[in-house]
């Protein structure tokens, strides 16, 4: 199973710093977007046809043939401008990027002033500290699952009224008006986002802030069928998240997911019965301590 990315890492990868000076940069440059486009290092030699072993040398600032350099970039949609430093410099400066030849240079060129490793890069974004649930629709807020036909009608094969239970999760949200909703249900892959956000008691659309729709499952967790786990935690990650908890029935392999540790994240995931949904006594209980030990967990870490 591939090693989940840090939070820190999986936010260094937005607006990774271009520039290139060495070879240790350029790697670190490729491994960045290689991540960013969710794959492992295996996955990623095997769609670009070329040696794990030699996609590896790269990333690690090893020289490697530039065959090999230029199919990889091409593979990762990456290119190469050569060009004077005047024209880097306007380059970087239309990207909103700046930079200090003299700095570089010195960096470069001095042992004890270089990093081990990375580009010059930018400030990190804080963590976010706001309580974030990630919800899901079908066997979570409703016992079945729904079918959408082409005039965008919804019916569940359960023969249950949809989302039934989101008066029960409303219910458990009256007093923290701070918590935020991000949808992680199938639905968005069928219907536009807004319509899926419509179907919710206003209530609960006012809460919402995302969903996960536009994060693309990764090959090896679609295999494992893991994927809606993997797309929630890099969703979280991505935005630094550091209170949330996932209520969802397709949550799958949380014994085994982590930044590090495998399982270190368990604490984060609600793995829900479909027959049930939230509509279970344990499962209400779980997410009301949750709501008011992140309550307190955020005013302990306030100024």
């Amino acid at each position: 199973m591939p090693r989940i990315m840090s939070p820190s890492a999986l936010n260094q990868i937005r607006k990774p710093y271009p520039l290139a000076l060495d070879l240790a940069t350029l790697g670190r440059l490729i491994r960045l977007k290689r991540l960013e486009c969710g794959l492992d290092l295996q996955d990623a030699a095997d769609i670009i046809n070329i040696d794990g072993a030699a996609l590896k040398s790269l990333e690690d600032g090893k020289p490697v043939d530039t065959f090999c350099l230029f199919k990889v970039l091409e593979g990762l949609g990456l290119t190469m401008l050569v060009m004077p430093p005047a024209d880097a410099e306007n380059a970087l400066d239309f990207l909103g990027q700046t930079v200090n030849w003299g700095q570089l240079t010195k960096a470069n060129s001095s042992p004890r002033n270089r990093p081990a490793r990375g580009p010059v890069s930018m400030p990190l974004d804080p963590e976010k500290l706001t309580p974030t649930l990630f919800v899901d629709f079908d066997g979570t807020l409703h016992v079945g699952t729904a079918y959408i036909d082409d005039r965008g009608d919804i019916t569940l094969d359960s023969g249950r009224p949809l989302l039934e239970f989101a008066p029960l999760l409303e219910e458990l949200l009256v007093g923290y008006p701070k918590i935020e909703i991000v949808l992680t249900t199938s639905w968005l892959t069928k219907m536009p986002v807004q319509k899926v956000i419509d179907a919710l008691p206003a209530a609960l659309r006012r809460r919402i802030v995302g969903t996960t729709g536009d994060i693309k499952p990764r090959w090896s967790y679609l295999l494992a069928g893991t994927e809606r786990t993997d797309v929630i935690i890099r969703y979280a990650a991505g935005k630094r998240l550091r209170n949330w908890l996932a209520i969802d029935d397709a949550v799958f392999g949380i014994d085994r997911a982590g930044f590090g540790a495998p399982g270190e994240l368990v604490e984060h995931f609600v793995l829900l019965d479909p027959a049930i949904g939230i509509n279970d006594r344990d499962v209400l209980s779980r997410i009301a301590k949750w709501l008011a030990d992140v309550h307190a967990k955020i005013l302990e870490d306030m100024p």
